[in-house]
């Protein structure tokens, strides 16, 4: 489909890595694009990442399926047209051949491939439901808000969540909290 995506996922499975961008256009397009649930790319990255690390894989897919804290991650146009610099980098993971599990290899050979301009298509009449369904605006309140996180001796809120869990989204100013056992100066 598209050649910096298919690049990048060669790369991801012969190497177990690919680079933060082509992680982040890699989302973009799977859920955004192509309307993937963000928790099979987040599943997809965790068994083939060697540097996987929990917390951000999980941020990264969360933000990308609008249910997470952060922007950034709106709309990437993973389907621009490609620059020089990504042109070798297509053309080097491009050529590579792909090692799968006759399983997977089956699953892949009964799927209709999408064209390039396909795909485009569908990239923008997704962007534009979901801008006309709200999911940016939604998406930008949750971000926009920020995040509770509990901790020891938080007695403000009564909750049954550990300290380090996040407990909730919304605005609460900072003299707003009490805590236990903290004098003020």
């Amino acid at each position: 489909g598209a050649p910096v995506i298919d690049a990048g996922m060669r790369q991801l499975w012969h190497e177990g890595w690919m680079p933060r961008r082509l992680r982040l256009l890699a989302a973009s397009c799977l859920v955004e694009g192509l309307g993937l649930d963000w928790r099979r790319g987040r599943d997809w990255f965790k068994y083939t990442l060697i540097d996987h690390d929990p917390a951000i894989n999980e941020l990264m897919w969360q933000n990308t399926g609008f249910c997470g804290i952060d922007l950034f991650y709106r709309g990437l146009k993973w389907e621009s047209s490609v620059s020089q610099g990504d042109q070798e980098y297509v053309n080097r993971w491009a050529s590579q051949k792909l090692h799968l599990p006759s399983s997977a290899l089956q699953k892949i050979s009964s799927l209709s491939p999408y064209s390039y301009t396909d795909l485009v298509l569908v990239a923008e009449t997704r962007r534009e439901v979901l801008q006309r369904g709200g999911q940016y605006k939604a998406a930008a309140r949750v971000a926009n808000s920020g995040v509770h996180v509990a901790w020891e001796n938080l007695t403000q809120f009564d909750t049954k969540v550990a300290p380090g869990e996040v407990m909730g989204v919304g605005r609460v100013k900072l003299k707003d909290l009490v805590f236990e056992n903290h004098e003020e100066s």
